[in-house]
């Protein structure tokens, strides 16, 4: 074959140079030029194969990545599907788990003595002239109020279902002294969602008041005006879509309110709240109605239940993202576990002799009250609260002298304060507060307290 190739070179070559000799002198070719050529086309024709060459080479290569890529991506759908951490989870669950929280610290200044124990319960009144609370000036710090929680949520289930929890706690027992928290759980519950309903299981606020203001004071105007707090419960759901233009949801369910003598009648305390929001000429507004209703086994000699129960009415209207403003009020009877009313549930009904649950058993005290409070945000940085509070116990009950004593007639607040966050997660606050307390035998105090905070979120 190369014998061949070689004659066939010699044959065109002699063509060429019979072809060239019957050209004129200027244009004929040499020997050498046409080797030089020759040489050249060689050469050029090396080139092209060692390039086509190289991009074989390169498409080699890119099969193997691709067919690398396409037996990763087997491997990865044939993978269980819990063996991929969700996003946030900071513990070995199949859940997707976030911590929330803050550590406050508050330096309170009282100008009467505000009481023993932790401040949570007790700086919810001024205190009543006695021996041993006076008019003497009082000032602590405290940390009781600090946070810790987790956000839990769950897979969607196949049904479309949405289950999602929440853990918290502090440390502001009522058991706790000063200077010696305790931790004490505020949330545990848990919560499966569907379009129209839900439902809800554990610790939680009561759902008959949900409406809180936004006081830095941990007491939240407990007994002063702002009732309902965080009990055992469970609930249902419902969510009735778009009525009259707004939202219509409501929540219905029982609590045990963790006061023996409720748990006693065997009966658990029935709740449920309707709410519905709707825009106003532009205005976020939210009304809502409640109410509450159980039964008290007092024992003594016989075995009367006393009904206890509570109807409330609340209202927040956001006007624009710097002012806002909300207001709930109540009316019932025996709300001491629920924080209306002074700290007891019962009294005594005959005027003469002063009777006890130990023979005899008590009429639940009747109160009423509420709370107003408007939020201004005059820049980004800086939260505005100013708010009134009141908790008013009927005279209708024909109160003893011991428990004229301990039975207010009325317990007044109001406050204001100022938060500033320094940064997204540290704020700096302070507040003042005032209680004006009454009680049932003409008895009264009055107390003054600021209280500045520190809070670093996380």
């Amino acid at each position: 074959m190369r014998k061949t190739g070689k004659c066939f070179l010699a044959i065109l070559m002699s063509a060429v140079f019979s072809f060239g000799y019957a050209m004129p002198a200027g244009a004929q070719v040499t020997l050498e030029d046409l080797l030089k050529r020759v040489e050249a086309l060689e050469a050029e024709n090396t080139s092209l194969k060692a390039e086509v060459g190289a991009l074989k080479g390169a498409q080699a290569s890119q099969a193997a990545d691709v067919a690398e890529v396409k037996a990763k991506a087997v491997s990865v759908a044939a993978a269980p599907a819990a063996s991929a951490a969700p996003s946030g989870n900071f513990l070995k669950t199949g859940l997707d788990i976030s911590l929330f929280g803050f550590l406050k610290a508050d330096a309170i200044v009282s100008s009467r003595e505000m009481g023993t124990g932790n401040l949570t319960v007790t700086q919810t009144n001024a205190q009543r002239p006695t021996a041993a609370y006076g008019d003497d000036p009082q000032t602590r710090i405290i940390g009781s109020d600090t946070r810790l929680g987790l956000n839990i949520k769950a897979p969607d289930m196949d049904n479309g279902g949405k289950l999602t929890g929440k853990f918290e706690m502090d440390f502001g027992s009522s058991n706790t002294t000063q200077g010696n928290y305790t931790p004490r759980l505020r949330l545990a519950y848990a919560q499966l969602d569907f379009d129209k309903w839900g439902v809800n299981g554990g610790q939680n606020w009561d759902i008959f008041a949900p409406i809180n203001p936004n006081t830095i004071s941990p007491g939240i105007l407990y007994r002063a005006g702002n009732l309902g707090t965080r009990h055992p419960q469970a609930h249902l759901i419902n969510k009735w879509g778009d009525v009259l233009g707004g939202k219509v949801t409501s929540k219905v369910g029982i609590i045990d309110s963790e006061d023996t003598t409720q748990e006693d009648s065997g009966i658990p305390v029935a709740a449920a709240y309707v709410g519905y929001e709707k825009d106003i000429l532009g205005v976020k507004s939210t009304f809502g109605v409640g109410g509450m209703y159980g039964k008290l086994n007092l024992g003594g000699s016989g075995t009367d239940n006393e009904d206890i129960y509570a109807t409330t009415v609340g209202m927040t209207l956001k006007f624009t993202d710097w002012l806002a403003f909300k207001t709930e009020g109540f009316g019932g009877a025996g709300l001491n576990k629920f924080y209306g009313g002074p700290t007891q549930t019962t009294a005594a009904s005959d005027p003469t002799t002063p009777l006890t649950l130990a023979n005899s058993p008590g009429k639940a005290i009747p109160v009423r009250g509420g709370f107003a409070e408007l939020t201004f945000n005059p820049i980004k940085k800086v939260e505005t609260n100013f708010g009134i509070g009141l908790d008013d116990v009927s005279k209708a009950l024909a109160y003893t002298a011991a428990d004229k004593a301990a039975v207010w007639d009325y317990n007044k607040t109001y406050y204001t304060n100022l938060k500033y966050s320094l940064s997204k997660d540290l704020i700096v606050g302070i507040e003042y507060q005032r209680f004006n307390t009454k009680w049932m035998d003409g008895v009264k105090a009055g107390d003054n307290r600021i209280d500045s905070t520190v809070i670093l979120k996380f």
